[in-house]
């Protein structure tokens, strides 16, 4: 057991301070077993969960929820510091310096003579200082810059923005409506002519993650709230039947459409 009390600090630094001090009591041997456990790679995944939290809670419009999933933002990066810390002690400071110095050089309208009147100017000093440290895309792959383990949805989205930079773009949205109409014609096409069902599906589901971008929405976030969407539905739907005495393994679909629709129009 480790003594420690909270304290309520009023400064930036002493406040951070406390969360490296907790997160540092749960990783020792005398901290939380669960804790312990935890690899670089488990940490990245719950951090990828808690920007999407602190998406809604932004878009909620709510402080107190802003500042609590913004809380677990800080905590899942701390955390992911504190175990490369553990093998390398240098490791966080490194990162934190190569990260300004990164800021500092590619940015020379604000730190340097450069100058820089519009969006447009800053990715195009953005670009040149890439070029200089030989990070543009590789010769034989013009897409070698978007990381592997990106999220599937998010590396289509790239893959798209990409293309799109270089002006291979629709010119407005009618054309994207159009492909994917065109994607759900092949899709039932192949179902009924034996062709290949399954890449005509991930045509259709490309088309459109590239409808969402084209309109100025994030895939992942779109789904993410359908699933939200869906699933407190069909817990109406759960507990109306609950109410009714009615046990949806035996109801029929009938029954149950009348019942989501219920909970449909409850929302």
């Amino acid at each position: 057991m480790i003594d420690y009390t909270f304290t309520r600090y009023e400064s930036y630094e002493e406040a951070l301070d406390q969360l490296r001090t907790i997160i540092a009591h749960l990783r020792s041997d005398n901290g939380c077993p669960w804790d312990r456990e935890q690899t670089s790679e488990d940490i990245t995944l719950n951090l990828i969960d808690e920007a999407y939290e602190y998406l809604d809670a932004l878009r909620s419009e709510s402080k107190s929820d802003s500042m609590e999933e913004l809380g677990d933002v800080f905590l899942n990066v701390l955390m992911l510091g504190h175990i490369q810390e553990e093998t390398d002690e240098a490791f966080v400071v490194g990162a934190l310096n190569a990260v300004s110095e990164k800021l500092i050089r590619r940015h020379p309208h604000v730190f340097s003579s450069a100058s820089a009147d519009s969006p447009g100017d800053v990715l195009v000093l953005w670009n040149q200082m890439k070029v200089k440290e030989g990070k543009m895309p590789k010769e034989d792959d013009f897409f070698s810059r978007i990381p592997p383990a990106l999220p599937i949805f998010e590396k289509a989205a790239e893959i798209q923005q990409k293309m799109r930079k270089v002006g291979f773009d629709w010119p407005d949205s009618d054309g994207v409506f159009e492909k994917v109409q065109e994607e759900i014609r092949e899709v039932r096409e192949s179902l009924e002519g034996g062709g290949d069902t399954e890449e005509e599906l991930g045509d259709l589901l490309f088309s459109v993650i590239n409808l969402t971008r084209f309109l100025g929405y994030n895939p992942s976030y779109a789904l993410r709230r359908a699933n939200e969407k869906v699933q407190a539905r069909f817990n109406r739907v759960v507990a109306q039947a609950r109410e009714e005495g009615l046990e949806l393994k035996t109801a029929n679909l009938d029954q149950m459409e009348a019942l989501w629709q219920r909970a449909k129009d409850e929302a």
